[in-house]
């Protein structure tokens, strides 16, 4: 159906969460679940290899996005010789717990602008340093004590790190091999939950509480906003649809004709909304409103019912 939506949610117990409360509110809908599996392309080397590759690279043509590549490995190193420092092998990360990296997360936004950025850019460094010791095998994280173990030490230089290979335009093999820069790519799998919902839900009133309900699931925040919107959308474009028919538009090339107006004005708003439809889709949403009892009539003439 033209009119149908669809909302992809990350855990199936929210899908069905959502379902139930769609349900409560008589509009029909199904859930399919959708594997993915992807890989993306990582050069993969040691922070002097990298180091090594961009100088080497400079010296034929200079590239100021390679210079701030540069600069953040560079950055890197400093932050990881402080680190191992001031850290030996069998140390507990006391400070680094997961719990205490969310309560980080939660605090910043509660400071001002300039401590938020000094707080920011330090937990940013701190998911550096935890990012590139578990890449190179030297932490371990325990979920029962919700803690970090360091397993060793390392020359900062020396670590191994992995940029995308779109950061190095260009690059040749001779290049990465003499640098002792390898490929490696990184393959993921997702599992998500699709909920597909009737053209119903557009007739569906008390629906105020489905932004809170949706906010306390677990659903991309733009993937929750795209749904809202694509609902207040579809609902503009079924009353313009009415208010035409009513008004003596009876026909499909005719109601084109008039949605193809510059603006309409939405009710209750300073707001306006225009529609750019095609005549595949215009037929579409008038089966489905014909369907849904909203619409009538045959041999090319609609009307209200």
């Amino acid at each position: 159906m033209t009119l149908e939506e669809k909302i992809t949610f990350y855990s199936r117990e929210d899908a069905s969460a959502f379902q139930k409360y769609l349900r409560e509110k008589g509009c029909p809908s199904r859930i399919s679940v959708e594997h993915n599996f992807s890989g993306t392309p990582y050069f993969e080397g040691s922070i002097a290899s990298f180091l090594q590759l961009i100088d080497k690279i400079n010296t034929q043509e200079e590239d100021a996005d390679l210079d701030d590549l540069k600069k953040d490995l560079l950055v890197r190193e400093k932050s990881l010789t402080e680190f191992f420092a001031s850290h030996k092998a069998g140390d507990i990360l006391s400070d680094a717990t997961p719990s205490q990296l969310l309560a980080q997360v939660e605090s910043i936004d509660a400071m001002g602008d300039e401590i938020q950025k000094q707080a920011t850019e330090k937990f940013v460094n701190l998911l550096m340093i935890l990012g590139t010791l578990e890449d190179n095998d030297l932490l371990k994280s325990s979920e029962e004590k919700d803690s970090y173990t360091l397993l060793g030490t390392k020359a900062a230089e020396e670590l191994r790190v992995m940029y995308p290979y779109t950061d190095f335009n260009g690059v040749t093999e001779e290049d990465l091999k003499d640098s002792g820069i390898t490929t490696h790519i990184r393959t993921s799998s997702t599992t998500e939950s699709i909920l597909n919902t009737g053209a119903e839900l557009l007739f569906a009133s008390d629906l105020d509480d489905m932004a809170d309900v949706l906010d306390q699931m677990d659903v991309d925040d733009d993937e929750a906003g795209r749904f809202i919107d694509a609902i207040f959308f579809k609902q503009a474009l079924i009353a313009k649809i009415n208010e035409l028919v009513a008004s003596g538009k009876q026909s499909e090339a005719d109601l084109l004709a008039a949605l193809d107006a510059p603006s309409f004005p939405l009710e209750e708003t300073n707001d306006v909304i225009s529609f750019d439809i095609s005549p595949e889709y215009l037929s579409g949403v008038i089966s489905d409103l014909k369907k849904q009892g909203v619409l009538s009539g045959k041999d090319g003439k609609i009307k209200t019912s």
